[in-house]
């Protein structure tokens, strides 16, 4: 008997995923505005646990990646030493060297799936799905309601809703490759569940990504866009959707009311809603930037004390030396890093996306779906600090543009590893190859 373990290539994954409250309300509960004490060891434990990664598998390491790694480990390094002369400890204010150390997850997920090969996106879509659905039947159930929506009563944050963007965007590509009205309707089920909850910056990284994702699809082998799918793709929506409307409007109009609400704040971003809040915010820390913009006030920035104040009260939002809690990615990297805080992150990978666009051959439906979401980060990192899951998502799309072209169609390996038949390796274009990216 044969036991097929490729289901244990997930693991690095669901382990980082594990660190969103979607996961851990599980063990912990609900909790308001806290992430608990436990996830913060737990994720201090993912440190160590990606770094061995990084030493034990690094010979696996393109070039620039590796030139990447040396910047990264050189950055830390600089950052420990101020940390010893300024004081006196190596490791002052973990807040701030978290910020590092997260890149040292994305290099160690980046690292394994080139040791190991890229896991089944199948498979933690399918984890995704049963842990968001049952956390909010078991512990937000009551936001589940037309009520609820109507009254912005939210049972997620933005950064679990954020995870339904990748279901939607498996389903719809499973679904543009083999025509399946169950992934069809997985793709919209996921896309009601990114409006039901209400996050504006998550309906904006979607309208994002899905485009981006049909448009990277015109490359992937195995995806036909045939007349009768594109038309499933519209009428379908359309169809329910004008049924359901009507039924939302005739016996609850306060839920159209939430809905143009939401959107006037979209459209007014700068005086109505968060994005008034995090305008404020960025006003008040603006100065401090401007001040230190090449490399930021890095340990110093926690202990500057709090510059954003609670509108409503007029209070500080956070108590001092509690760090900075940004609602942008990018105030927060240049608050405390600077300029070159920001190219730390994002520069290499903006680099082998395009690097990877520019490239001839064929692409897997999957890594669109990570380049797709990859892009529409960029766009919510305008409103949100990244996750610690997003870390581990971009070092996948990493190792996704790393492998070699597809000798096959991805979609049909999946079926005959679904069939529990070894695939032959037959190239797509003959006779000529192509090289990694």
């Amino acid at each position: 008997m044969k036991f097929r373990l490729h289901f244990l290539l997930i693991m690095p994954l669901l382990a980082v995923l594990a660190t969103n409250a979607a996961f851990w309300e599980f063990i912990y509960g609900p909790q308001i505005d806290q992430e608990p004490d436990g996830i913060k060891l737990y994720t201090y434990g993912l440190f160590a646990g990606f770094t061995a990664f990084l030493f034990l598998y690094g010979r696996s390491m393109e070039p620039l990646i590796r030139g990447w790694l040396w910047v990264v480990l050189a950055v830390i390094g600089g950052l420990m030493l101020e940390s010893y002369a300024n004081q006196g400890s190596w490791l002052a204010y973990p807040h701030v060297f978290s910020k590092l150390f997260m890149l040292l997850i994305l290099l160690g997920t980046y690292t394994f799936y080139r040791r190991f090969g890229l896991p089944s996106l199948g498979q933690v879509v399918s984890v995704l799905v049963l842990v968001l659905i049952a956390n909010l039947l078991v512990f937000h159930r009551d936001s589940l309601s037309l009520s609820a929506f109507a009254e912005n009563e939210r049972g997620f944050a933005s950064s679990s809703a954020y995870l339904f963007l990748p279901v939607a965007l498996y389903c719809l590509n499973r679904y543009l490759a083999k025509g399946s009205l169950l992934l069809l309707l997985g793709f919209f089920m996921s896309l009601v569940f990114i409006l039901f909850l209400q996050h504006r910056s998550v309906w904006i990284a979607t309208v994002i990504a899905v485009p981006i994702d049909l448009l990277l699809l015109r490359r992937a082998g195995g995806v036909r866009f045939s007349f009768n799918k594109i038309l499933l793709l519209i009428a379908l929506p359309v169809g329910l959707g004008s049924l359901g409307v009507g039924a939302i409007v005739l016996n609850n109009p306060e839920v159209i009311t939430r809905m143009q609400t939401n959107v006037e704040d979209m459209a007014n971003a700068d005086k109505q809603g968060t994005g008034s809040w995090r305008l404020k915010q960025l006003e008040s820390y603006l100065p401090l930037v401007y001040e230190r913009p090449i490399a930021g006030w890095r340990l110093e920035g926690f202990e500057v004390p709090m510059q954003f104040y609670d509108p409503s009260n007029d209070q500080p939002m956070w108590a001092d030396r509690t760090g900075h809690h940004f609602h942008n990615f990018y105030l927060d990297r240049a608050f405390y890093f600077g300029i070159l805080g920001i190219l730390l992150v994002l520069l290499v990978p903006v680099i082998r996306v395009a690097q990877r666009l520019l490239q001839r051959g064929p692409l897997r439906t999957d890594t669109a779906l990570l380049m797709a979401y990859f892009i529409s980060l960029l766009v919510f990192s305008a409103s949100y600090d990244w996750s610690t899951y997003h870390f581990a998502l971009l070092g996948l799309m990493l190792a996704a543009i790393a492998e070699p072209e597809p000798l096959l169609s991805d979609v049909a390996a999946e079926d005959a590893e679904a069939a529990n038949e070894a695939p032959a390796r037959q190239p797509l274009v003959q006779p000529r190859t192509y090289a990694p990216a």
